[in-house]
């Protein structure tokens, strides 16, 4: 009788299959959770980040190099505790790193808005927030998956 092998033997389970996501960093809960649910309504998948630290953190593997990164975009709030998202967006340009990234700030100024513009953000958002808006801007530049 044939033996079938289901798994290799050096894997005890196959690889998860995997889902482009967004992420969404801001540390407003309430905020960050209405985001995410918009976003998950139009059929996004969306990995939440409560502060810079945990943006850093899921955009690591694109930092690394990565280029079959399942990050389709990224929606950041400006102010948050640590990093702030803008020195993140700074980061990522000197890097060369392209994601999609939009900006979201209760703090929007002309000089913050040009300073965004600089280093690539797509669209920036002045709060109180349009939330169709940013989802529509979102899905006009990665479509939906």
């Amino acid at each position: 009788m044939a033996r079938v092998v289901l798994f290799p033997p050096d894997m005890s389970q196959p690889e998860p299959l995997r889902r482009p996501y967004l992420l969404v960093a801001e540390d407003d809960a309430d905020l960050r959770s209405l985001l995410a649910g918009a976003f998950e309504r139009v059929g996004y998948s969306v990995v939440e980040c409560a502060n810079g630290a945990e943006l850093v953190e899921q955009l690591q593997p694109a930092i690394d190099g990565a280029i079959d990164t399942d990050i389709l975009a990224v929606v950041t709030d400006v102010r948050m505790p640590g990093v702030t998202g803008i020195s993140i967006l700074e980061g990522l340009h000197q890097l060369g790193v392209k994601i999609p990234t939009f900006m979201i700030t209760a703090f929007g100024s002309p000089t913050l808005h040009r300073r965004a513009a600089q280093l690539g953000i797509v669209s920036s958002f002045d709060k109180p927030l349009d939330i169709e808006k940013l989802v529509g801007a979102v899905v006009e530049t990665v479509g939906i998956h």
